[in-house]
Formats: structure tokens, C-alpha cells, sequence
């Protein structure tokens, strides 16, 4: 570790201007979707959706997410932090996930403030494992955006310019897939190699302290965690598309229902609002109408707050206990005048 550089300093709360960010931005999405919207259209294509389809699909979705989530989690936390429980890391991502469902920001900050305080894994080194595992998540999601890049017919990719470069979006975004790949795999060549001697700061900095101590193993364990989430996401977000009677291109799906689920996490979203809207707006453009693709992206909001919610809910007490206990204090009993006048006399 870099001389000077504080591992053990508990996480700030974010400012209340940095909490509201998220929800401004989401509204400003949400009313740019709702401007010309049909109600009447949007009602119908809800009543229209095959609701068994939709919530046995999400409901499946959600056990395999939190199975490869906290897996992810409780082996990253005993590779390089402490000793952890698959109960306790179970109980501590169940307690974020509320969190998770009102302002992301947060999320992280009770992570790392539990793990300072009840496992005293400093903060830094709380951050890197996090930090290891959403590296892990980017690459399987390039994976799949690669996958929709160089396998998607022609006829169904978006056939933009942009402008100023003389290139078509397409081709962009399919440079911007090498380039990913690229950057990770040098990524892992500067850890595994002597690479890393040339840059000390960069080494010993405590927030990459993961990466350091990580081996290909590792890696290989928690890509396929993540990859495994982000696969079945798909494949139950195709349910839920035909429940709503939306047929898409499988190969793009590879690549919208990622972006769609992974944005419902950054701070263009609210509540998993905001962002996914956005998102399948843009990416299943022309395989449904506007309506019923807005339809498919609330529900799949709605349900997203919901089951973080109520999963989260009954284990916030408990985790928040566990990190703030009770402090026995006694409140020293008032003593009668008799026993003031005595201790006064024995004073003099």
C-alpha cells in the first residue's frame, strides 16, 4: 500500500445533491418516453400481457441472480478480505438490495461500512473485491454485446451515421467492442506479468489490491458467475418480451436486455427506473410499438423495485444491527437529597 493512502476511514455519505442526481435524471428520461405516448395504447398493451408468463419468468430470473450474486460476493470476500459466511454475505446483499431499489449510491457504502466495522476489512480493500467482480461483469457483458456486434443480420442493426466521423454507428460499436476486449485482456497481462513493476503506485494502491492477489482461477470463477446471470437474463427476458407479444432478433437480445438490466444500476436510474426505459426505447425500436415496448420496460421496472424491496426488507434490521450494536449504557440513577448532602459533606 502507497504510503499515506487511508484504508480504514469510513465511506462519506454521498451529498444530497449526489442522491438526488439519479432521480433528477431519471425523470427527465421518463418524461422524455411519456411526451407522445398513447395512454389508451400503453393500457392496452398492459392488460394485453400474459402475467403468469411475465412474473414466473422474473421471479426465475431473480433466484438465479441472487444464487451468482452472492456467490460472486461471499468467495471474492475470502479470497482477499476475511473469512465469510455464505449465510452472512446471503443476509448482507439482501439487506443492499433495498438499498439497491431507491438509490444505488448506497448500496456499495453499506457494503463496505459492514465489512469496516464488523469484519474490520478496511475500506479500500472492501472496495477492491467489489471493484474485482464488476470487472468480471463488464466482460461478459462485452462478451454478449460482441456476440450482437458480428452476428447480427444486417437488416436488423441500427444504420446511423455519425456524424462528423463519415462511419456508421455499427461499425463504431463494433470497434468499441475490440476495444474492450482489448483493454481487458491488457488488464490482465499488467497484473500476471512483470508489467506491473513499472507502474508502484498502481500496484500497492489498496482499491486494486484484488487484482494484485487475484489468479486466473479467480477470474474464471466469477466470469462465470456473472456470465451465467447475464445469459439467463436473457433468456427469461425473451419470456417476458412474448408475454407482452414483442418478437425480437435473438441475437440483438444479447446485447438490449443486458443494457436494459445493467443501466436499471447507474446513476441514470431511480428505483430501476429511467434508464432501462431508455434503454429498450432505443434498442427495440421497430420491432414493436412504442407502447408496448414502454409496457415491457416498466413491468420489468416494477417488478425490479418490488422484489429488491421486499427481499431486502426483512434483513435491514438485523445487518444494521450486526454493524451498529446497541450500546449497553446505563443511565446512573438520581441520587436522593440525603445522598447529595452526603457527598457534599464528604467533599468538605
Amino acid at each position: 500500500m502507497s504510503s499515506g493512502e487511508k484504508t480504514d476511514a469510513a465511506p462519506q455519505k454521498p451529498s444530497l445533491l449526489r442522491q438526488l442526481v439519479p432521480w433528477l435524471i431519471a425523470g427527465g428520461i421518463l418524461a422524455y418516453i411519456f411526451h407522445e405516448v398513447d395512454f389508451q395504447k400503453l393500457a392496452e398493451a398492459l392488460k394485453s400481457a400474459r402475467a403468469s408468463w411475465v412474473i414466473s419468468a422474473f421471479l426465475a430470473y431473480c433466484a438465479v441472480y441472487y444464487l451468482t450474486d452472492i456467490l460472486s460476493f461471499a468467495r471474492t470476500y475470502r479470497w482477499f478480505n476475511t473469512k465469510i459466511s455464505f449465510s452472512e454475505t446471503a443476509r448482507l446483499r439482501f439487506a443492499s438490495f433495498m438499498l439497491q431499489a431507491v438509490n444505488g449510491a448506497l448500496t456499495e457504502i453499506m457494503m463496505v461500512l459492514y465489512m469496516l466495522r464488523v469484519k474490520k476489512v478496511p475500506v479500500l480493500h472492501a472496495s477492491s473485491s467489489a471493484l474485482f467482480i464488476y470487472f468480471n461483469e463488464t466482460l461478459t457483458l462485452i462478451s454478449l454485446l460482441a456476440y450482437c456486434a458480428f452476428f447480427l443480420p444486417a437488416e436488423n442493426r441500427i444504420l446511423l451515421t455519425v456524424p462528423g466521423l463519415g462511419v456508421s454507428f455499427w461499425s463504431l460499436f463494433q470497434a468499441l467492442v475490440v476495444l474492450g476486449w482489448v483493454l481487458g485482456v491488457l488488464w490482465l497481462v499488467f497484473w500476471r506479468t512483470k508489467a506491473r513493476e513499472l507502474a508502484p503506485k498502481l500496484r500497492d494502491s489498496g482499491l486494486l489490491m484484488a487484482f494484485k492477489q487475484a489468479s486466473l482461477l479467480n477470474y474464471g470463477e466469477v466470469f462465470f458467475y456473472r456470465l451465467a446471470n447475464n445469459l439467463f437474463s436473457v433468456f427469461m427476458n425473451i419470456i417476458i418480451l412474448r408475454g407482452l407479444g414483442i418478437k425480437a432478433p435473438l441475437t440483438l437480445l444479447f446485447a438490449a436486455v443486458p443494457v436494459m438490466v445493467n443501466v436499471a444500476y447507474f446513476p441514470v436510474s431511480a428505483g430501476g427506473f429511467g434508464g432501462p426505459q431508455l434503454a429498450a426505447h432505443f434498442l427495440l425500436k421497430g420491432y414493436a410499438s412504442e407502447e408496448s415496448i414502454l409496457a415491457y420496460s416498466l413491468v420489468w421496472s416494477s417488478l425490479f423495485f418490488l422484489t429488491r424491496t421486499f427481499t431486502g426488507l426483512p434483513f435491514m434490521r438485523p445487518v444494521y444491527r450486526a454493524a451498529f450494536p446497541a450500546q449497553n449504557i446505563i443511565a446512573p440513577r438520581r441520587k436522593s437529597k440525603e445522598g447529595l448532602k452526603a457527598d457534599a459533606g464528604g467533599d468538605e
